[in-house]
């Protein structure tokens, strides 16, 4: 498990949130929904150690999470696409691979490659389409089999049929650890969240929410 308690975060003046806690269940998908800089992303990269907060605290398993915990237990996939261009995919895997502790195995890694039906191995990151970066940017995420995966907006801009094997994945994924995610796909949320938390002031996203008679719980507001 893990909780965010009494969080503060700002920059400068502007403060993205006050005395925020949250708990992520084990075992299921988290998504966290509301508008451009309302604080989503910088959330995600707090929870992944690329972010300090101003005060507050991260606990997993009811404890303090420490810098080897973080690199042990968490996968971090973000939004921007975080392969090297020249290299082909294999060769991406085979590089981020050796910077693991305790990867996972070729064979582990062809089956998620058949599951995300990732075929254009050989061929250099740059020369792929939309589609094929993202599900290799998630595979790279995985590597280390994460007790705790974060994953910021891991579908944006790309084909419906990417989309839906990435999705298919993601449910299969919180079989073995605790996803949360950023999307603005409200089909997205409907397809994988397990809890949805609403970030942020604008009621746009909490009213559509309700009107599709979906639960969600709402992080404390500044």
């Amino acid at each position: 498990m893990i909780a965010i308690e009494q969080a503060t975060k700002a920059f400068g003046k502007k403060t993205l949130f006050h005395d925020l806690n949250l708990m992520f269940e084990e075992q299921k998908v988290t998504v966290l929904l509301g508008e451009n800089g309302a604080g989503k992303s910088t959330l995600l990269h707090i929870l992944a150690g690329l972010e300090h907060l101003n005060t507050g605290r991260i606990l997993y398993q009811n404890s303090p999470i420490t810098s080897k915990q973080i690199h042990e237990i968490i996968g971090f996939v973000p939004q921007e696409i975080a392969l090297w261009d020249h290299l082909t995919v294999q060769q991406n895997i085979q590089f981020f691979k050796k910077q693991k502790k305790g990867a996972i195995s070729d064979e582990q890694i062809k089956r998620y490659c058949e599951q995300l039906h990732l075929v254009d191995l050989h061929q250099p990151i740059s020369k792929l389409s939309g589609g094929t970066k993202r599900k290799a940017n998630l595979l790279i995420g995985l590597l280390h089999q994460p007790k705790f995966l974060i994953l910021d907006e891991p579908t944006v801009g790309i084909d419906l049929k990417s989309r839906y094997e990435i999705q298919a994945l993601i449910r299969q994924l919180k079989s073995t650890c605790t996803i949360v995610m950023t999307t603005h796909h409200l089909d997205e949320v409907e397809a994988v969240a397990d809890y949805i938390i609403t970030i942020g002031k604008d009621p746009f996203y909490k009213k559509v929410l309700q009107e599709k008679g979906l639960p969600f719980i709402e992080a404390n507001e500044v």
